[in-house]
């Protein structure tokens, strides 16, 4: 029995709902209630089910533990307890997890449990009630946003690409990032989505940009009296309901906008986690909703993190005819020549240095499967920097 379609719209809908209303804070992630408030049972109604909670999807590192617990109605007075797992791909064919027949289940996570679901099948042995909570994910997806090289615009602004990679599929459902920069240095602040690039942009539920709410109840009733915008702080909410964006070659999820103020020569720009990003959609091609571990990384304007000598929005283009590669990136000012490196056997290895525009295009016959680490440089004023091109490598797999 699939049990994950409800809860993976009810995490896009927690998500969407804090872009349309943010608050100072959210519902923790990790549990997902049964009932939005408290279920009072009286001697002469006595609900037809047993939990009232239940931990949600979770991710967790191969070698670290995770907990799952239920919690029942005070009305069942003699439980029984049988926890379950199925295994990714398996089409939810669910087996007894030997020994654990209490109300909590600990484990040490594995690789094979990456994408598996668990649940516990509850009896009252009172009224001979058999309920089997809603299935949960365990993840060890592993993904990796970051904001690339700013390229000043003739506005003025600097636009900044966010990439994601490793995601499953190049999918994403909800993808909830703060950003860190400094108020008084900037005069613009916005983001915009990677819609014309995406090969699905998802069914979007709610979709935002703003700086930081504070909520402020000054006569402690309980009530918000005021909202004051945080200052350094602002966040950018996106989330689906049961169609997750699937990103293109490029990996960009979209571009950040950042005006400094007159005489701002140097800024700090930090990506940090503020809600957890998931993916769900058709349970049959996710199997219910997969958390992910994301690292952040930010960028800086001014420094040789934002340097213009830098290739910048590569994008990728595969032949699946060929086995070939094409590589596109915006010019930089000043460069007369860019060069290709690969990352192979430990070390950068230079494959061609005297590419005179800006897109290059491998040899034919490329081994399907294999993945590589490419760094595009280019040459300004005699000077490479090869720094600055690692920095933004890009991988690609030869399809």
């Amino acid at each position: 029995m699939k049990m994950t379609k409800t809860a993976s719209k009810a995490t896009a809908i927690l998500c969407a709902m804090t872009v349309m209303m943010p608050a100072a804070g959210a519902v923790p992630s990790a549990v997902a209630s049964f009932s939005s408030s408290a279920v009072v049972a009286s001697a002469d109604s006595i609900p037809d089910w047993n939990a009232t909670s239940y931990t949600g999807d979770q991710f967790v590192n191969v070698g670290s533990k995770f907990t799952f617990k239920v919690t029942l109605g005070p009305w069942v007075k003699n439980a029984k307890f049988q926890w379950q797992v199925a295994y990714y791909g398996t089409n939810y064919s669910w087996q007894n997890l030997s020994g654990m027949t209490t109300d909590t289940l600990t484990g040490t996570m594995t690789s094979k449990l990456n994408g598996a679901h668990i649940r516990c099948v509850v009896t009252d042995t009172d009224r001979n009630l058999v309920e089997e909570t809603s299935a949960r994910t365990l993840s060890a997806a592993q993904a990796s946003a970051k904001l690339g090289t700013p390229v000043l615009q003739s506005n003025g602004y600097y636009k900044i690409p966010l990439t994601i990679t490793g995601l499953r599929d190049n999918a994403i459902g909800t993808f909830c990032p703060g950003f860190k920069v400094t108020t008084s240095s900037i005069d613009a602040i916005k983001f915009e989505y990677n819609d014309d690039n995406w090969a699905v942009a998802g069914d979007n539920m709610g979709a935002g940009f703003f700086q930081q709410n504070n909520p402020i109840d000054d006569d402690n009733d309980g009530n918000t009296d005021r909202v004051e915008k945080v200052p350094n702080y602002y966040r950018l909410q996106y989330a689906t309901v049961m169609t997750p964006a699937v990103l293109g070659s490029d990996n960009v999820f979209g571009y950040l906008y950042v005006k400094p103020k007159s005489g701002v020569t140097s800024l700090n720009i930090d990506m940090v986690e503020d809600q957890t990003s998931s993916l769900y959609g058709s349970a049959d091609k996710y199997e219910g909703t997969i958390i992910y571990g994301m690292s952040y990384a930010g960028t800086s304007i001014g420094s040789s993190g934002s340097s213009a000598t830098v290739p910048s929005n590569i994008k990728v283009n595969y032949s699946t005819q060929y086995h070939q590669v094409q590589f596109v990136w915006d010019k930089v000012q000043g460069a007369d020549k860019y060069g290709i490196a690969v990352y192979l056997a430990g070390k950068w290895r230079i494959q061609t240095s005297n590419i005179t525009t800006n897109s290059f295009v491998t040899p034919k016959n490329l081994t399907p499967g294999m993945t590589y680490k490419v760094a595009i440089a280019a040459r300004v004023n005699g000077t490479w920097d090869t720094a600055g091109a690692i920095k933004n490598a890009v991988t690609v797999t030869v399809k």
